[in-house]
């Protein structure tokens, strides 16, 4: 009886989805292929997204070890020239008789004198 009226309400097709799969190779697929789409999209997400931000964090790292006196940098938005480097701390001449302290992780480009460090003239 349940079976004749959801054929006429569906057109049997309720009744083909209800009952098991007959035939047609039921078998799952391997676990393994099941892995293939989450380890392709891991792949994609390190190659776009972790593996630049790796490489920036190097570049960032080896320019932050061999900034030396005489250098012209950007730190925290200001430009100035370097005047001492003592372990983490660098000391900056921002204009004449001006200079700063800052950390050495503040240090986010070297810039050229032309680019509005100290020794340009406006």
């Amino acid at each position: 009886m349940l079976s004749q009226l959801m054929d006429s309400l569906f057109g049997g097709s309720v009744a083909y989805a209800m009952s098991g799969a007959k035939g047609g190779g039921g078998q799952e697929p391997n676990f393994l292929f099941q892995l293939v789409p989450f380890i392709a999209v891991f792949a994609i997400i390190y190659f776009i997204m972790i593996r630049p931000q790796q490489k920036r964090q190097q570049e960032v790292r080896q320019m932050l070890q061999a900034l030396k006196v005489g250098d012209n940098v950007m730190a925290s938005g200001i430009y100035g020239e370097i005047t001492k480097i003592k372990d983490d701390v660098i000391h900056l001449k921002i204009a004449e008789n001006t200079r700063i302290r800052v950390n050495r992780s503040a240090v986010s480009a070297r810039t050229s004198p032309e680019s509005g460090g100290s020794d340009s003239k406006e």
